[in-house]
């Protein structure tokens, strides 16, 4: 299950022996009760609680009765009451996990040797931390799925951070589970992706797309990708391309599926093409990024409110969504953090993370998993970890 984060420790951890567990989502709305699709000017659409919200910080008025929470009707899976399976995925040895999550969670400074000299001393915040940490890291390790999954990074809203997260996420997953990951484009045009990764490949997306029928290997399909130091995969645009359509993307994404267990995508800017709406036909967990910053807020609220109106797997991506709140470096209005916490409240979003500042990404060049900060590593592994959670109960739910 995903929790709700504010600049803590993976709060999951303490869970991560099990991997899997029920949980009881909360209430969502109607896909019919939410505001009408990206791009509907009608005076008779109904504004959303989120939409009041960025109204009332734009002119500094109170509204005239508060936002109703859109939080009342259950959702479609909780209706039916049906049980669910015994047998979850993942499956891993717990008695393997519990050595591991030892290992990668060592006792730190006096408290060691006091007790190793057979005193019982409790774990200091180092050790706390360090312990979360190690548990955070056997979950994305030892997670086991019975198929490819899919992660998809989105906002309309351009310069917030998708392509440096995919790319972040993706060499989190391949330094922790030794490879296995891929970040593919999937954005209608050529994006930055295969700019900010390591390398040059060659060929990208438009070349893999080509010579997709041909490919019958995992060194075949090697080609197409440039190799990352983190052990991750990248597929990017090389030159010009045409845009891609909703076919191509869940062509490309079923090859790379049959070498990959994991799938990260980086998306570009409309939400409307058909190319994203083929991304989230094989998308499993959405994560949003956004600043503290009224476009930024915008821009996922937009995504919000169009998957919504989509109904089905849209709308059931948007219900669960995991929100990476991203810092920059620049400066952030007090008042706009605060109407941040209350629109992302508002949308019904449980599951919010956030990713410091860090210098390596700032400088907007290749980026290099190893040269990240380790607090920005350590808030990388804390998120992928509730991806991973997050994928656990979706495919045990599916089962």
């Amino acid at each position: 299950m995903t929790e709700k984060v504010e600049n803590t420790s993976f709060g999951g951890a303490s869970r991560a022996e099990g991997y899997v567990e029920s949980v009881e989502l909360p209430s969502s709305p109607r896909a019919g009760e939410s505001v009408p699709q990206m791009g509907d000017k009608t005076h008779k659409a109904q504004a959303s609680p989120t939409d009041d919200l960025l109204d009332r910080f734009r002119n500094d008025v109170a509204p005239a009765e508060p936002p109703a929470v859109i939080d009342d009707v259950p959702l479609p899976d909780e209706a039916q009451g049906a049980p669910e399976a015994a047998g979850g995925v993942p499956s891993v040895d717990l008695r393997i996990n519990r050595r591991e999550r030892a290992a990668e969670a060592p006792s730190l400074g006096w408290r060691a040797v006091a007790r190793n000299l057979g005193f019982k001393v409790k774990q200091g915040p180092a050790e706390l931390a360090a312990a979360e940490l190690g548990s955070a890291r056997s979950l994305i390790r030892l997670s086991r799925w019975q198929r490819s999954v899919g992660i998809l990074v989105a906002n309309p809203k351009g310069g917030v951070g998708k392509t440096p997260l995919s790319l972040a996420i993706g060499g989190c997953f391949a330094t922790t589970r030794g490879g296995g990951t891929v970040v593919v484009e999937v954005a209608d045009d050529p994006g930055a992706l295969s700019v900010r990764s390591e390398g040059r490949a060659n060929v990208g997306v438009a070349e893999l797309l080509r010579d997709l029928d041909q490919i019958r290997g995992a060194g075949h399909l090697a080609g197409y990708v440039s190799q990352q130091t983190s052990y991750a995969s990248v597929i990017g645009t090389v030159g010009d391309r045409e845009p891609l359509s909703g076919e191509d993307v869940k062509r490309i994404t079923s090859k790379i599926d049959e070498f990959f267990p994991v799938r990260v995508m980086d998306t570009g800017n409309q939400p409307s093409s058909s190319a994203f709406h083929g991304a989230l036909d094989v998308t499993d967990v959405l994560v949003i990024p956004v600043l503290d910053a009224l476009d930024a807020l915008q821009g996922a609220m937009q995504l919000l409110r169009h998957l919504h109106q989509g109904g089905g797997h849209a709308a059931h991506l948007a219900r669960n969504a995991i929100v990476v709140r991203t810092h920059d470096g620049r400066p952030e209005d007090a008042e706009v953090s605060a109407y941040a916490d209350e629109l992302i409240e508002k949308a019904g979003i449980r599951a919010v993370y956030h990713l410091p500042m860090d210098h390596h990404i700032a400088e907007r060049t290749t980026l290099v998993y190893g040269q990240l900060a380790p607090a920005t590593k350590d808030a990388i592994t804390r998120l992928t970890a509730g991806v991973v959670e997050q994928l656990n109960t979706e495919l045990r739910k599916a089962q």
